[in-house]
C-alpha cells in the first residue's frame, strides 16, 4: 500500500477506543478473578442507587471499588471510611471512563481482632439494654415434653443430641427447625425460626415446651450468626425458654448471654433434656413409693397391736363384756388412726402433686399470652390514635401546602413560561430570542409557542 508521497506503509490494525477497552475488560475479567485484596477505605459515597464506592488503599497505591446493591443487603460488616478491611472480588473496567475497578463480593474487618472488638462492642451494648440480666431470664421446664431444636439439618450437632435423647430414660418429642447456621443471612434465618416457633406455641402440632439453639465449633467467624444483634433481641423477646449449645466448652456467644441457659455443647444440652425429665420421674416415684411403705408399716404396726391385744384376753365371764368393749374401742381406734395416718399420707401425696401441677409451664404460657393479647390490645388502641394525630396533621400541612402552591396561582389567571428544551423559567423577555420556543403551563393544560415578536420593556 502506498501514501500520497508514493512510499509504501506496513499493514496495521486500527482499533477504536471501545473495542481496545472491551479487550482490556474481558482479559481483567478472565485473568483476576476470586481475589483476596487488604487495605484502608477511603472516599466512601453512598449513592441513591443502593451502591457503595469507594476507593481501597495502601501507602503506595488506591483501587476504585464497589459494592453492588444486589450484594449491600448481605453484607454482615457495613464498610466505613478509615476502616481496614479484607475483600474478596474480581477486577473488570468501567467502558465509559476507561477505568479499572475492584467488583466487590464480599468484606469483613481485617484478622480476627477486629471480629473480636465487634463482639465486644456488640455485648457492651445488648449487656447496658439489660438483654444479659438475670432476672429476665425464664426457668426451664421441669419436664419438657417437647423440645424445638433450631440447627442445621446435615449438622453433627442434631445428630448427637438425638442419639442422647434416645438413650436416655426419658422420653419426649423433638421438632427440628432446619437452618443455616454459618454465612451472612444465617442469623436472621435462625431469628426468624425463634420467632416461627414463639407464633405457634399454642399450636398443638408445633408447640414446644423448650427451644435449643445449637450447632459445633468453629472459629469466630464461623460461630458469628450466633453474634448477631437481630439474634439477640429474638431470643430476648422469645416467650419460650431458650437453651444455647453453640461450639465447644471454650467457645462463647451473643446467644450465650441472652439465653435462659447455656450449655457448654450440644451433648450437654441433650443430657440436661433428657436428665430434667428423669429426676422430675424419680421424683414422682419416689414419693409414690414412700407413701405405700408408710401405710403398710401403720397396717403392719396396727395388726400387730391388735393381735397382741386379742391375746391378752381373759376367759371369765365376768370380764367378757368389758373385753369386748375395749377390743371394739381399741378397734375403732385402729381404724381412726389408719384413716388419720391414711390422710396426712394423701394430703402429702396431694400437695406434692399440686407442686408438680405448679411447675407445669401450661399456666405460666396461659398467663402469658394473656397478658401478650392484653399488650397487643393497648398497641392497636395507640396504633389508631396515632394515625388518627397524623392524619389530622397531614390534612392540616396539605391545606397550608395548597395555599402557597403555584398550582393556586395559576387558578387565578396567571401562567408559567417556561424555554425549551431546557425547560428553564422566563422571568425577562431577554432570556429567550425571536423564534425560540416556549411551554406556557396553564391552569389546565399547556401551551406550545414559538417566539415572533419580544419586546424588552
Amino acid at each position: 500500500m502506498e501514501n500520497a508521497t508514493g512510499t509504501k506503509q506496513v499493514g496495521r490494525k486500527i482499533l477504536k477506543v471501545h473495542e481496545l477497552t472491551g479487550t482490556i475488560r474481558a482479559l481483567l475479567e478472565t485473568q483476576f478473578v476470586d481475589l483476596w485484596i487488604e487495605g484502608e477505605i477511603s472516599d466512601l459515597r453512598t449513592p441513591h442507587s443502593g451502591h457503595l464506592y469507594f476507593t481501597l488503599k495502601d501507602t503506595k497505591a488506591t483501587l476504585k471499588t464497589v459494592i453492588f446493591k444486589s450484594h449491600v443487603r448481605f453484607l454482615r460488616f457495613l464498610p466505613k471510611a478509615g476502616a481496614h478491611v479484607l475483600i474478596r472480588g474480581h477486577l473488570s473496567v468501567y467502558e465509559p471512563r476507561g477505568e479499572y475497578q475492584l467488583i466487590c463480593d464480599y468484606i469483613e474487618p481485617r484478622g480476627a481482632g477486629a471480629l473480636q472488638a465487634a463482639f465486644e462492642a456488640l455485648k457492651e451494648k445488648l449487656r447496658l439494654e439489660g438483654l444479659f440480666d438475670q432476672s429476665r431470664k425464664q426457668e426451664m421446664p421441669i419436664r419438657p415434653s417437647r423440645v424445638g431444636i433450631i440447627t442445621s439439618a446435615s449438622g453433627a450437632a442434631i445428630q448427637d443430641m438425638i442419639k442422647i435423647i434416645r438413650q436416655g430414660d426419658f422420653r419426649c418429642h423433638i421438632l427440628l427447625h432446619p437452618v443455616a447456621v454459618q454465612g451472612g443471612n444465617a442469623g436472621r434465618e435462625i431469628a426468624a425460626a425463634l420467632d416461627t416457633f414463639n407464633m405457634n406455641a399454642n399450636d398443638k402440632a408445633l408447640g414446644v415446651d423448650l427451644l435449643v439453639l445449637t450447632r459445633g465449633g468453629g472459629s469466630l467467624e464461623d460461630l458469628w450468626a450466633f453474634n448477631e444483634e437481630v439474634l439477640a433481641y429474638a431470643i430476648a423477646h422469645s416467650k419460650i425458654p431458650v437453651i444455647s449449645a453453640v461450639g465447644h466448652e471454650s467457645d462463647t456467644s451473643i446467644s450465650d448471654h441472652v439465653a435462659d441457659l447455656r450449655v457448654p455443647t450440644p451433648s450437654a444440652a441433650a443430657h440436661f433434656i433428657v436428665q430434667s425429665g428423669t429426676e422430675a420421674e424419680k421424683t414422682y416415684h419416689n414419693l409414690q413409693e414412700r407413701l405405700v411403705t408408710e401405710i403398710r408399716r401403720l397396717k403392719d404396726e396396727n395388726q400387730s397391736r391388735l393381735d397382741s391385744a386379742l391375746q391378752r384376753l381373759r376367759a371369765p365371764n365376768r370380764q367378757t363384756t368389758f373385753l369386748r368393749e375395749e377390743c371394739t374401742h381399741l378397734g375403732i381406734r385402729l381404724v381412726q388412726s389408719i384413716q388419720h395416718h391414711l390422710s396426712k399420707k394423701q394430703n402429702k401425696m396431694h400437695q406434692a402433686q399440686q407442686g408438680l401441677q405448679l411447675l407445669n409451664p401450661v399456666k405460666r404460657i396461659t398467663l402469658l399470652q394473656k397478658q401478650q393479647r392484653a399488650s397487643q390490645n393497648r398497641l392497636a388502641q395507640e396504633g389508631r390514635r396515632l394515625i388518627q394525630n397524623k392524619k389530622k396533621h397531614f390534612l392540616a400541612v396539605l391545606e397550608q401546602l395548597n395555599l402557597v402552591s403555584p398550582l393556586n396561582i395559576l387558578s387565578r389567571g396567571y401562567s408559567i413560561s417556561q424555554k425549551e428544551p431546557e425547560l428553564s423559567l422566563i422571568r425577562d423577555a431577554s432570556e429567550v430570542a425571536v423564534g425560540d420556543h416556549v411551554k406556557i403551563k396553564l391552569y389546565r393544560g399547556a401551551l406550545r409557542c414559538k417566539i415572533e415578536e419580544k419586546k424588552d420593556q
